[in-house]
């Protein structure tokens, strides 16, 4: 069941990955509407993103959750804090990076349902581009180190 739990875990933060760095393509380089494949990948609709982005957000923190307390139990406290601290205060900061994006959420929903506030909606987004790259970058490799 753990693994299971883990590999929901894993491809709801790739699809989460793939959905916020496509928005923040499309935020900072808008695109023409035509053309080959870097154009069209910058001529998305930043807006159909959102709702998505959220649900996956949420969903994977849940996952991440769930399969928290095994890790703490076994991994975090048998190996991890006796043999690579350093991984230990990643994760760390990979918790609260995660738990600031969460609350940055309605924040985000606000943003993007006003169209008055182009520069805000860049900054957040951005802040949840580099949250999301973080936490997938740390996640990987703390369970590369011993995983579940």
């Amino acid at each position: 069941m753990k693994l299971f739990l883990l590999l929901a875990h894993a491809i709801s933060s790739m699809l989460l990955l793939g959905a916020i760095t496509h928005q923040a393509i499309a935020v900072w380089m808008p695109g023409p509407t035509s053309g080959g494949f870097w154009r069209s990948l910058r001529a998305v609709h930043p807006q159909r993103y959102v709702t998505a982005i959220i649900v996956l957000f949420v969903f994977t923190m849940a996952l991440g959750a769930v399969i928290y307390v095994p890790f703490r139990s076994e991994v975090r406290a048998t190996y991890l804090d006796a043999h690579v601290p350093w991984a230990t205060g990643l994760f760390e900061v990979k918790e609260h990076a995660a738990a600031l994006a969460l609350a940055l959420m309605p924040a985000y929903w606000a943003l993007w349902r006003n169209p008055e506030h182009r520069g805000s909606r860049r900054a957040v987004t951005t802040i949840l581009l580099l949250v999301t790259w973080w936490n997938f970058v740390v996640g990987h490799v703390v369970n590369n180190l011993r995983g579940l």
